[in-house]
């Protein structure tokens, strides 16, 4: 029994993963461990008339469910949102607006770790696609975070499904949490 599982586990670890890195410039990166199952699509471009904010990733899964993970990083002027309260309160107002629209009918706030740094995250089912089919990009559930990760950096992520329970989603989460923030070297 001891064999087996040791085996399970070794299996576990050979599930190849990938480094990615986004260049925030300054010397800084976004380093985080992109599942073998999922694939980056290309460039997150704003919509027409929309002015680019921060750097964008997205990331879905290579089986083609409606999963996916949008990162947007943005540099801010100071460490205020190193405030547990400042940041909880940026989050609980950055995600009232799909309080209405919810299964849920409200932001139920939950610390988030990425990284060594904590954040926020709240979960949204959108009541007008329960129970429907899935169509492709509009999806019935997210997972809405906000981690400032320190050195002016914060980044904000939503977790895309059409199930809460999918493998895919608890991959879409760990994607998140495997995000470490590199500083530029010191240089003499």
């Amino acid at each position: 029994m001891k064999k087996l599982l040791l085996l399970a586990l070794l299996g576990l670890l050979a599930v190849p993963v990938f480094a990615e890195k986004i260049d925030l410039g300054g010397g800084k990166a976004l380093l985080l461990t992109l599942p073998a199952t999922w694939t980056n699509p290309g460039p997150v471009e704003p919509p027409p008339g929309v002015p680019a904010r921060g750097v964008n990733a997205r990331y879905v899964t290579k089986n083609g469910s409606n999963d996916a993970v949008l990162i947007t990083i943005i540099t801010v002027p100071d460490d205020r949102l190193s405030d547990r309260d400042i940041l909880k309160e940026l989050v609980a107002q950055s995600t009232e607006q799909f309080v209405p629209g919810s299964v849920e009918g409200k932001a139920d706030l939950k610390e988030f770790k990425i990284g060594g740094a904590t954040g926020f995250c709240a979960t949204f089912t959108d009541s007008n696609l329960v129970g429907k089919p899935s169509v492709k990009d509009d999806y019935k559930a997210m997972t809405s975070c906000f981690v400032y990760l320190g050195g002016q950096v914060m980044l904000t992520a939503t977790v895309f499904t059409d199930d809460l329970n999918s493998p895919a989603y608890a991959e879409g989460l760990r994607l998140l949490r495997s995000i470490a923030l590199q500083q530029p070297k010191n240089t003499l």
